[in-house]
């Protein structure tokens, strides 16, 4: 079954996005199990704010690749700006915010026969660095070590 897929939808706000699954290069190491880099890319300009509909959309979607495939997907959260309540107690990065959204809203579902690990690499230079893996959870092994060797690039 091919592995690489692009998933086109548009939001009830009229909000398009594309939800591409991309074999991913791991620099010649094998851990036994394809890696697919998970992206979810808005196609319009400018958007406010995602509603919790779109949001379990883009998990829906994850989930049900996942039901498809027996791979490790790969989220990496992009440092783009995004619009925040301005009486937010909490201030977060762009990508750690992303990062923690993501993972909530897939933790929320209670997805029982996977796991998702998340990954923060510290990067004092340019920003430290928000990743998530996700896979079933019969895939943990795989998942820690692609962890550990993610872990390397610490600084």
């Amino acid at each position: 079954m091919e592995l690489d897929k692009e998933i086109p939808f548009t939001t009830e706000e009229g909000y398009q996005y594309l939800v591409s699954f991309v074999k991913f290069s791991a620099n010649g190491i094998d851990y036994g199990i394809p890696i697919i880099d998970v992206s979810i890319t808005l196609m319009n300009s400018e958007i406010e704010y995602n509603s919790i509909k779109t949001l379990n959309i883009f998990v829906g979607i994850i989930n049900n690749y996942l039901d498809q495939h027996n791979v490790v997907l790969y989220y990496y959260c992009d440092t783009s700006a995004i619009k925040m309540r301005t009486n937010r107690k909490e201030k977060l990065l762009p990508q750690e915010y992303r990062s923690k959204l993501f993972s909530s809203m897939f933790n929320k579902k209670k997805f029982d026969d996977y796991i998702l690990t998340e990954i923060r690499i510290n990067d004092p230079e340019r920003g430290d660095h928000f990743t998530s893996l996700i896979s079933s959870a019969n895939n943990t092994d795989k998942i820690r070590l692609i962890e550990d060797d993610l872990k390397k690039f610490n600084k």
